[in-house]
């Protein structure tokens, strides 16, 4: 059996009858976060061109686009809803995936749950298979993969959304390994895009191409059906330590335990890049202790692993969507505003006179101890402790470190946070009637289509 074979016949086989309550469970978390998310996007320009892209002309499709209710094909509700549900950096991250699972998955398994009206719960199991693909995959793609310039979002992401979007067209293995090697002629997405609105749209290709690569595949279009062996294979072409044995050593763990369950993902209570909570929740906790006056302050030093400074390239943002993976931005921020928030994102308030007196007065050092040399450190760099030291000018210094953030599964985000969540983000479009109505109708199994005619903004 080639490896490619063994990764299908674990898909289709294996994994489904090993999905779980406990995963059931974790995957309405991830949808529930991924929902408020796209409401926290409802009505940004970079959306609206998308919309005025996908929907000008075009005739009815099977598939609808969160908030708006567009009926369009699956393929554009996909590309359309992951652009909504990362554009604000308020989606879920996942630290062996390296990337954010929810986001280019979700779309894709909504879009074609709803355009063949499955059951919810069914939506769900399939959802955790493809979890279980991006995130596996991480292990033996990474850290070379994301180090090279890859978004593991764009690229791992289509790979799960491939899957998913085969399961739910019942995709024979000849078909799904023809829309595998489809999807890897697809696979993109670079991080120098990051801070921009191409690096949301990364989840939205993602999901999108793995419909398409599906529905192609289920019409007969072909591709090499062993895309992940050989030469120039998947993983040769990704990534630099690429072993085809680490991969059939890998797919042996496949859902023992299911990593939506373990060690499961990370819900963010703010919007902004996953690396910066860390500093966030410094920031937050010496406020709490030391209430220091963003006035007083004389120096900022932040010591983070050596993947920070090449992962927050926008040390001096001129725009909202820079702040967002701005460490020094979103430090500054959170001394001014107490806690970032949605507003804090906004150009005008990273153009602030004390923000930019703040971030020139801020230092992101690596210490010897988080340096790529490290080989722990390596394997994990974003799981590593991150230590702001705030120096006022009277002399005072004070200084917190955060090894988990908030929301991360040793610092989790309870059920009444995602609630809150969610409340918070749809309640400015929806009837709280209908606010409480989605999060009923996502506790229950119904069928897709009941769901997402509930999220249409009136």
């Amino acid at each position: 059996m080639t490896l490619t074979s063994s990764l299908i016949e674990t898909c289709r086989s294996k994994l489904p009858a090993q999905v779980n309550d406990d995963a059931i469970a974790a995957a309405r978390r991830c949808l529930l976060d991924s929902l408020a998310a796209a409401y926290a996007a409802y009505g940004e320009a970079p959306i609206e061109m998308l919309r005025g892209e996908t929907t000008e002309g075009s005739a009815k499709g099977e598939a609808s686009v969160i908030g708006y209710g567009d009926r369009v094909r699956p393929s554009d509700a996909a590309l359309v809803n992951g652009t909504m549900i990362s554009l604000q950096l308020f989606d879920d991250n996942q630290e062996q995936m390296r990337g954010h699972p929810s986001a280019p998955l979700w779309p894709a398994v909504l879009a074609l749950a709803e355009a063949r009206d499955v059951s919810l719960h069914e939506a769900l199991r399939i959802f955790v298979i493809g979890y279980e693909v991006e995130c596996r995959l991480g292990l033996v793609l990474n850290p070379s993969h994301y180090e090279i310039g890859w978004h593991a979002t764009a690229t791992q992401g289509l790979v799960a959304a491939t899957v998913a979007s085969s399961l739910l067209l019942e995709l024979d293995e000849t078909r799904l390994s023809h829309a595998l090697g489809i999807a890897a002629s697809m696979a993109s997405g670079i991080r120098r895009n990051f801070g921009t609105m191409t690096m949301s749209f990364h989840s939205g290709l993602a999901a999108s191409n793995g419909v398409r690569a599906a529905r192609l595949a289920a019409r007969g279009f072909i591709a090499d059906p062993q895309i992940f062996d050989g030469a120039m294979s998947f993983g040769a072409v990704f990534s630099r330590e690429w072993s085809p044995d680490a991969l059939a050593e890998n797919l042996k763990a496949w859902g023992a335990p299911f990593m939506i369950v373990s060690p499961g993902p990370t819900f963010k209570l703010y919007p902004c890049g996953r690396p910066t909570l860390f500093g966030v929740d410094c920031v937050v906790e010496l406020q709490r202790k030391h209430q220091v006056k963003p006035a007083d302050v004389r120096r900022i030093t932040c010591d983070v692993s050596y993947m920070y400074p090449r992962t927050l390239i926008h040390s001096r943002p001129s725009n909202g969507l820079q702040g967002k993976t701005s460490l020094e931005y979103c430090v500054a921020t959170t001394l001014l505003d107490g806690r970032p928030t949605l507003a804090s994102f906004t150009d005008k308030a990273v153009r602030r006179a004390e923000i930019t007196r703040l971030i020139g007065i801020t230092e992101v050092r690596v210490p010897p101890e988080l340096s790529e040399n490290v080989p722990e450190v390596r394997k994990a760099p974003f799981e590593q402790p991150v230590t702001v030291t705030i120096e006022t000018s009277d002399g005072r210094v004070f200084s917190e470190t955060v090894r988990h953030q908030k929301g991360s599964p040793w610092n989790p985000a309870s059920d009444s946070d995602l609630r809150q969540k969610f409340v918070d983000c749809a309640l400015p479009h929806l009837p709280r009637e209908c606010v409480d109505a989605v999060l009923e109708c996502i506790g229950r199994d119904v069928k897709t289509r009941e769901l997402t005619k509930l999220l249409k903004v009136s």
